[in-house]
């Protein structure tokens, strides 16, 4: 086994693939020299220099270049610094990604992988800290990937290179350079399919669903609740588009109880996807409403003020004594400063408004 970070999962993961295939590439905005502007990956360009290509600011452009690459068998991997510019690429992706299989009748598959970072962490404010699930999702044919843990992205990033539909590959931008694990050293150990959920944590009482931060974010309200007496049993999805939904409905119906956390926008975000589909599927079973927790339907602002804006642990705390019908203590109801920020949560907008 290696102990590696996330990025350094993610590295020699594409990098080994890059050496396995010669039909796997890398391109983007300083993926050369500088190793690409979410992760350094300096090993590609320097073994692979061919195979690795610097690309223009123009999101339209080069995603239009990668589509037409994976429909002549190529199998291109397209960096963007940030996901919130690939609306500028939206015709490429839906258009020429998305429906080329169908339409050719299933003869020109388009295996490329389209990589960003979502989420704060940035600080870099409105244009650079969306998280863009909610919007990909209503496109047929698309893969979204959303890792949290070094282990799951090596084996995961290995199999959508290898896989022949295109995906979105979703970094949560928090966990890059935190998140540490043994990942494996042998390559058939390495592989991890698409649409398998992983039960991270154990329990009986409520049912989280979370992804990112906020999968992070409710492992530690886990740990708080313990000592209550509260015991949480927490799925990370892995994968959004295929979603595992078998593996959330036996735990409701273990739990009785849901709560559905990310960081994206509330309205219109993969958390109600979920809850309609546990709601059609086993209603019977939860004995209270489905709780969602996300980030209101406002932008984030400039500069370390944006922890202040997206939920956080006690927001998940919050959510799961909801629908247990608990009691809030003395601290849970109050707020929590980041780095001597000053406290906006009182004051956000709330999430059914605007």
């Amino acid at each position: 086994m290696r102990h590696v970070s996330y990025a350094q999962a993610l590295e020699a993961a594409v990098f080994e693939e890059m050496q396995r295939d010669s039909k796997v590439y890398y391109m983007g905005e300083d993926v050369g020299v500088f190793g690409g502007a979410i992760s350094k990956m300096y090993s590609l360009f320097q073994t692979f220099p061919e195979r690795v290509m610097d690309m223009p600011l123009d999101e339209k452009g080069f995603t239009g270049i990668a589509v037409g690459m994976a429909w002549m068998g190529l199998r291109p991997i397209v960096e963007f610094m940030y996901p919130d510019f690939l609306v500028l690429a939206m015709n490429e992706v839906a258009h020429g990604a998305c429906k080329e299989y169908w339409l050719s009748n299933q003869k020109v598959p388009v295996p490329m992988v389209i990589r960003s970072a979502q989420g704060i962490g940035s600080q870099c404010g409105a244009h650079h800290s969306e998280c863009i699930e909610g919007w990909m999702m209503n496109y047929p044919g698309l893969k979204i990937a959303v890792p949290t843990f070094p282990e799951d992205a090596y084996g995961m990033m290995k199999y959508a290179i290898r896989d022949n539909d295109p995906v979105l590959w979703l970094d949560c931008r928090t966990a890059i350079y935190t998140e540490e694990a043994d990942i494996p050293e042998k390559e058939k150990d390495a592989l991890i399919p698409f649409g398998k959920a992983r039960v991270r944590r154990e329990g009986t009482d409520v049912t989280i669903v979370a992804w990112h931060k906020l999968l992070k974010d409710a492992l530690a309200a886990a740990d708080d609740l313990e000592k209550q007496g509260i015991s949480c049993e927490i799925i990370d999805p892995r994968t959004l588009i295929p979603f595992d939904i078998e593996t959330v409905l036996a735990s409701v119906r273990k739990t009785g109880h849901l709560v559905i956390a990310h960081e994206a926008n509330v309205r219109g975000g993969f958390g109600a996807e979920i809850a309609a589909q546990v709601t059609e599927r086993e209603a019977g079973a939860l004995k209270a409403p489905i709780v969602r927790v996300g980030t209101p339907n406002t932008y984030i602002p400039v500069g370390m003020v944006e922890w202040q804006i997206v939920p956080d642990k006690m927001d998940v705390i919050r959510a799961i004594k909801k629908t247990l019908g608990r009691d809030l203590l003395e601290e849970e109801k109050g707020q929590v400063e980041v780095d001597g920020v000053a406290e906006l949560k009182k004051s956000r907008p709330k999430n059914d408004e605007a």
